[in-house]
């Protein structure tokens, strides 16, 4: 029921056509209210800076969605969808030892179209005059379709229009399927359908069970372990789907000598990140935990499930609890400012304002969405573990699996390196610009 999941059902219901009373299609929410929801809590950015050409596509085709979006989501005889776009490009910080590899990137994005400049120190203390350049080798700033907008307009505009095209939603809780395999004796079979999906409802021990032909896996941050519900066999659930909700900081603060209406959506070389907010002197910014592994240079020589394994043991100290959504004031205090005051002197008179919390649905596998169909549950679909860029990215994720489930093939943008037979094949398809 987030962003992506009310884009899949908003295309699926267009991409169907005339026959739109033919197709039932069910969003399950568990969460009405969306209060928890990563996308509703997220920093709003939209950036065509990825490393992987697939993510570069999908932001081209959001960016071009959200420009038009009241040819797609307007309601009639209601105001227009404003979406407070606010355009500033993302300004990348590369050090001496990252700035090859920035320029490569960059290449590849010019290659897709993509309208991307890069900017010498001198050319960066220039443009930008409050920023420190020291250890700065080089800078790319995206130079078009590049900023942030308000994410619940977009959340809450997806969701009336599908909902007006047909769609019905219900508040609960997917805890459990029945497959075919549940009414078959052993051996156990190569491959099978969900039948039917068990919707709990709120507070309540009783279960609605839904008759489904398809069911799309778009719970974000639980998409994972949603896998691991009851009646799904576990032979058929391998590889597991590797998405884990991490929790991620945001704080505002206020400085009123910082950069000013100039700001862009700032990547420090040491990870974390700003931007402007608002108009009177006022920021907000974070930081993923870095994930530095000790292991890497051993890779090759350590069976991939011991990899995974190893994984959720070594970074479990850097990464914050996520059974809540607490802050934890000091991480701003001790990791952040810091880093911020190092990169922008002026930062280091800042007043620290408000926090708030929200959920990567992260792809421990390779920081990738996990797009398509299941290997071997034939009518499941996956549109999660976008690791933090799901927001921008659901337009073009929404319509991708539409086509799929409707037309049975990519047709706008093919996605096909996104699905599963990477993870079958333990082959990673790295996205080297999370943020």
């Amino acid at each position: 029921g987030g962003v992506v999941g009310w884009s899949v059902a908003y295309w699926l219901k267009v991409l169907e056509g005339r026959r739109r009373h033919g197709m039932k299609v069910l969003v399950v929410e568990r969460d009405p209210m969306y209060s928890r929801a990563s996308t509703v809590l997220s920093a709003g950015g939209i950036r065509q800076q990825f490393s992987l050409r697939e993510n570069i596509q999908m932001s081209r085709f959001s960016a071009s969605f959200l420009r038009d979006i009241n040819e797609h989501l307007g309601m009639p005889n209601e105001p227009p969808i404003d979406i407070q776009f606010q355009p500033s490009g993302y300004l990348f910080l590369a050090s001496p030892q990252n700035a090859a590899a920035l320029e490569a990137t960059v290449q590849l994005q010019r290659d897709e179209g993509v309208q991307v400049t890069l900017l010498s120190p001198t050319q960066l203390k220039t443009k930008f005059p409050w920023i420190n350049t020291e250890d700065v080798a080089v800078a790319s700033y995206g130079l078009e379709d590049e900023g942030w907008f308000d994410p619940w307009t977009l959340l809450n505009a997806f969701r009336r229009k599908a909902i007006s095209l047909g769609v019905q939603s219900c508040s609960g809780e997917v805890r459990a399927f029945v497959t075919s395999a549940n009414h078959m004796r052993p051996p156990a079979p190569l491959s099978e359908r969900i039948k039917y999906v068990h919707v709990y409802m709120p507070d309540s021990l009783e279960y609605q069970p839904v008759a489904c032909a398809i069911v799309v896996n778009a719970a974000g941050a639980w998409a994972g372990k949603l896998l691991e519900a009851d009646g799904l066999p576990r032979v058929l659930c391998q590889p597991p789907l590797p998405i884990q909700p991490r929790k991620r900081y945001v704080f505002t603060w206020h400085c009123p000598n910082g950069p000013g209406l100039s700001c862009p959506f700032l990547i420090d070389t040491s990870g974390a990140y700003f931007r402007r907010d608002g108009f009177a002197g006022n920021y907000l910014g974070g930081m993923s935990p870095p994930e530095v592994s000790p292991w890497s240079p051993l890779r090759s020589f350590i069976p991939l499930f011991f990899i995974r394994h190893l994984q959720s043991v070594l970074f479990q100290e850097e990464e914050p609890d996520p059974s809540d959504l607490s802050v934890d004031h000091d991480y701003f205090q001790e990791q952040i400012w810091p880093r911020l005051a190092r990169r922008v002197p002026a930062f280091e008179s800042l007043r620290v304002g408000g926090s708030w919390a929200g959920y990567y649905d992260y792809n421990t596998f390779d920081q990738n969405g996990v797009l398509g169909p299941h290997p071997r549950l034939e009518n499941l679909f996956s549109a999660a573990g976008f690791s933090g860029h799901g927001l921008q990215h659901a337009p073009a994720a929404g319509r991708a699996v539409a086509e799929l489930v409707i037309k049975g093939r990519y047709e706008t943008l093919d996605l096909r390196r996104l699905g599963w037979d990477r993870l079958v094949d333990g082959e990673p398809l790295k996205e080297h610009g999370v943020i």
